[in-house]
C-alpha cells in the first residue's frame, strides 16, 4: 500500500514522496518523489532522523500541538527530544531492540503528522510520562 511519507534524514536533508517498501527491520527503502514522480531514491535506514506518516505535504507552520495528555489513550506516554532541538509529545506505540528506532504517535489529533518511525540514535532524551 503506498503511504504518504516525509523523510527527515540527520544530515538535514528532506524526501517527500511515498513508499511501498519501508519496513523498519531493513537498511534501505525507496521513496519516490512527491513533485512530478521521477526516479525513486534509496534511503538508508540508519541514516535517517525520523520518517513520518503524513496527512499532506504543506502541513501548518502556524500550528502548536498540545503539550499534554489530556484526552490521549494507547501506547506509553514520552515527550521526545531530537538532537536538533525538536520536541515531541506522544505515544510510543511498536518498539523491537533489532529495529534501532519505533513507532510514535502526536498526542494531538490534529497534528499533520499521523505516525512517526523515530530512530533512537536521532534523540537526545525520551522522558517517559506517566
Amino acid at each position: 500500500m503506498e503511504q504518504k511519507i516525509v523523510v527527515h534524514m540527520k544530515g538535514g536533508a528532506i524526501h517527500k514522496g511515498v513508499t511501498q517498501d519501508f519496513e523498519p527491520s531493513r537498511p534501505a527503502f525507496h521513496i519516490l518523489p512527491a513533485e512530478g514522480g521521477g526516479v525513486p531514491v534509496r534511503v538508508q535506514t540508519q541514516e535517517m532522523k525520523a520518517m513520518f506518516w503524513v496527512r499532506d505535504y504543506l502541513g501548518n507552520r502556524d500550528f502548536v500541538a498540545q503539550q499534554g495528555f489530556e484526552g490521549v489513550a494507547g501506547g506509553r506516554k514520552a515527550v521526545l527530544t531530537f538532537l536538533d532541538g525538536e520536541s515531541m509529545w506522544g505515544m510510543v506505540e511498536d518498539e523491537d531492540a533489532q529495529w534501532g528506532g519505533f513507532y510514535f504517535r502526536p498526542a494531538d489529533e490534529r497534528d499533520n503528522n499521523l505516525r512517526i518511525f523515530v530512530l533512537k540514535d536521532s534523540l537526545k532524551e525520551v522522558r517517559w510520562v506517566s
